[in-house]
């Protein structure tokens, strides 16, 4: 049981242990349970990375070119990804492959490759799907969801045109009909 002395000591001694007061203070405070951030809901880009984040988002940007909401979010997730796949690699080299931790890295890293390889793959379906809703006839771009796969319509159209051609071509023409009569 504590005595009276002793509450007033540690009450005395709680006023000098606050935590950090200062904003830079705070922010290393925050980070200190992290241990490798692939985890984390936010990427994890520390100061002396930010310029390389920023030339890898800048290269990405440039070459995939993202266009409305959803190519933008599954743009978010392969920049993520491929940064931190960059992340796995730094922190494999300095594991020994021994380690448990190397093991559950290695996870880390299956499951980061998916989710960029998944993103990628989004990516090009509907970046192509939209190069090929132009060169669809406006007739069938009116009636399509936005989100229908054109390639899919493109054939179905394909398909209903060469039937409607073979029933053209079985029925007798007007001048076989007049020639029979």
């Amino acid at each position: 049981m504590s005595t009276e002395l002793k509450i007033q000591a540690n009450r005395a001694n709680a006023q000098w242990s606050t935590g950090p007061r200062t904003a830079e203070g705070k922010a290393q405070s925050a980070q200190n349970a992290r241990k490798h951030g692939l985890s984390a809901r936010q990427l994890a880009i520390t100061p002396e990375d930010r310029e390389a984040f920023d030339a890898l988002l800048a290269h990405y940007q440039q070459e995939i070119n993202p266009r409305g909401a959803v190519q933008q979010t599954l743009f978010d997730e392969l920049v993520a990804a491929a940064w931190n796949l960059r992340r796995v690699r730094i922190l494999q080299a300095g594991f020994d492959m021994l380690d448990p931790a190397a093991d559950r890295l290695a996870r880390h890293h299956t499951r980061i490759e998916r989710t960029f390889h998944r993103s990628l793959k989004e990516l090009k379906a509907i970046q192509t799907d939209s190069a090929v809703r132009a060169t669809l006839p406006i007739r069938i771009i009116l009636k399509a969801p936005p989100l229908a796969a054109p390639l899919v319509l493109a054939k179905r159209s394909q398909q209903r045109e060469q039937q409607r051609a073979q029933r053209l071509a079985h029925l007798p023409s007007a001048t076989q009909q007049a020639a029979a009569a």
